[in-house]
């Protein structure tokens, strides 16, 4: 073969390499993408027993291998940790072989090549002069593009793990749940078999381990608290990510003699930290990192749910134990305090059927006084209590409907006031009070707006009457505030809870009557 020719045939092979490398980064999974190698291989090589082997837990097992291998000797076998292909695997430095026996074949020449972290590509000849220095650059160049493709294959299915963790992470019930589904996830997806998730005590001043793995115990033994100082603290404090190539030669070190040697912390909000680390320096590059980022937003965002989640249950319990404890006040007012006003209202209607005294009229009067005051104290009891069933209501036959129990006045509406979401009860004993409160506090003839707000979802009510001043405004809406000699104090704070228990607003300005204008927005702030 002529100098030309020897130029034309390594052209040729480093062109099918380059041609090659685009199959190898678009292969869909790892076996398609070693077909693709083991294929290039023997193009370019020009070795017919050629095979890809990859890491398993019992050492490099074969993936993909040419024809001649699988078809005549029908099995290849992996290389256990140990021997000599292993080595190559280990120290990153390929191996050319000759006179060796592999699958059933006699191989004169040979290269065995390490693919990264992933394996190996191994491929020999029965007839062959040697391994030239170009080949073996071929096949070193063969396996670097593997170990790139096959580093995109890993990402891709560690995000995609990733993605499928968030979803557990987000159904874990409290934030120990949240801290032990992490610590698993970070083992079986990121390889990250020596971690923990510490959390911060409620005292604040520590932050404790909730979840460790058992490698991690094995390796460190008791994993204690983190304390201000140590390299966890500065990270929950800092929020920042700290990365140790070596810890022994770290600051603020806890323990100087850890076994311990890579190690990555990583804040997770204002919960605490995460830690990985190994008994390998320089472990962690910047792919690792990037996913192990990640991973820690997830597990942060669920402990953001899991506290969310908890303060829930914890309101929602102490609301059940409140409307226990307004129900039994309920019974208590409405039992004990009514029964002995109707025994004395019936006594005044007796005494009046004997006597004729002035002072049976104000005795009359702090009946219904009483009675206003009982009434009021059990519709408060009620607004404290769930909401009910919320429907569509129609604001305007509503208004008509409650203005006809209020005793004169002049009402003026909008005649297509919309809908609005609530419970029409509830809505009721709103529109009851604040028709009742624009009586109470200017007189039967007073006159009463109801129309939709202009800017924003709602309504208003509002009168011509005498008004409120501004630094009282807000003093209304308190229990037992009122400016009216028979008012009780109770009707504005009803109103306030209704509008409360609903999600809405309550605001009080002037009218353009020079009155009271209440508006309630219906929309989310």
């Amino acid at each position: 073969m002529s100098s030309r020719d020897g130029q034309d045939v390594g052209s040729n092979r480093v062109t099918a390499l380059y041609a090659a490398t685009r199959d190898l980064l678009t292969a869909p999974d790892r076996e398609a993408l070693c077909a693709v190698a083991v294929e290039t291989a023997e193009e370019i090589l020009g070795f017919p027993f050629t095979s890809i082997h990859l890491l398993d837990d019992d050492g490099l097992e074969p993936v993909a291998t040419t024809d001649v291998i699988g078809g005549e000797s029908g099995d290849v076998r992996a290389f256990v940790r140990g021997g000599p292909v292993w080595d190559v695997y280990a120290s990153g430095e390929a191996l050319t072989v000759n006179g060796v026996e592999w699958a059933g074949h006699e191989v004169h020449a040979g290269v065995v090549v390490p693919i990264g972290e992933h394996g190996v590509l191994v491929a020999g000849g029965g007839e062959s002069d040697g391994v030239s220095d170009a080949t073996l650059k071929l096949a070193r160049l063969l396996a670097e593009n593997s170990a790139v493709a096959l580093d995109r294959l890993e990402r891709e299915r560690q995000l995609d793990q990733l993605h499928k963790a968030a979803r557990e992470l987000m159904a874990a019930r409290d934030t120990a749940a949240v801290a032990a589904a992490a610590t698993n996830a970070a083992h079986e997806i990121l390889g990250l078999r020596v971690n923990a998730v510490h959390l911060v005590s409620s005292a604040g001043e520590r932050l404790v381990p909730v979840s460790v793995t058992e490698e991690a115990r094995e390796l460190l033994g008791d994993v204690p608290d983190l304390e201000p100082g140590s390299v966890g603290w500065r990270a929950f404090e800092s929020k920042e990510t700290i990365v140790h190539d070596d810890v022994r030669n770290a600051d603020s070190v806890q323990n100087p003699d850890t076994p311990l040697r890579s190690e990555v912390v990583l804040p997770l909000g204002d919960h605490g930290v995460f830690i990985a680390g190994t008994d390998e320096v320089d472990a962690f590059d910047e792919s690792d990192l990037g996913l192990a980022h990640v991973f820690a937003d997830n597990v942060e965002a669920a402990l953001d749910r899991a506290e969310r989640e908890a303060t829930l249950r914890t309101r929602e319990a102490e609301l059940k134990r409140q409307n226990e404890r307004l129900e039994e006040f309920a019974s208590v007012v409405s039992h004990d305090l009514r029964n002995p006003l109707n025994v004395a209202q019936g006594r005044l209607e007796l005494a009046r059927d004997e006597v004729d005294n002035e002072h049976l009229g104000h005795i009359e009067e702090a009946h219904d006084r009483m009675a206003d005051l009982i009434e009021d104290l059990l519709s408060l009891a009620r607004t404290g209590q769930a909401l009910g069933e919320v429907e569509s209501v129609a604001l305007t036959p509503l208004v008509r409907e409650v203005w006809t129990t209020v005793p004169g006045g002049d009402l003026t509406m909008n005649p297509d006031l919309g809908t609005v979401d609530a419970n029409a009860s509830r809505l009721r004993e709103l529109l009851e009070n604040l028709f009742r409160n624009a009586v109470e506090h200017a007189s039967e003839d007073v006159a009463v707006e109801v129309d939709t707000l202009p800017d924003a979802a709602g309504f208003y009510v509002a009168d011509d009457g005498p008004g409120v001043p501004p630094e009282d405004r807000e003093a209304v809406f308190e229990r037992g505030f009122t400016t009216a000699a028979e008012g009780t104090g109770f009707g504005l704070p009803i109103v306030r809870e209704i509008v409360e228990a609903h999600g809405w607003r309550i605001s009080l300005t002037e009218s353009d009557g020079g009155g009271a204008r209440f508006e309630i927005r219906t929309d989310p702030e």
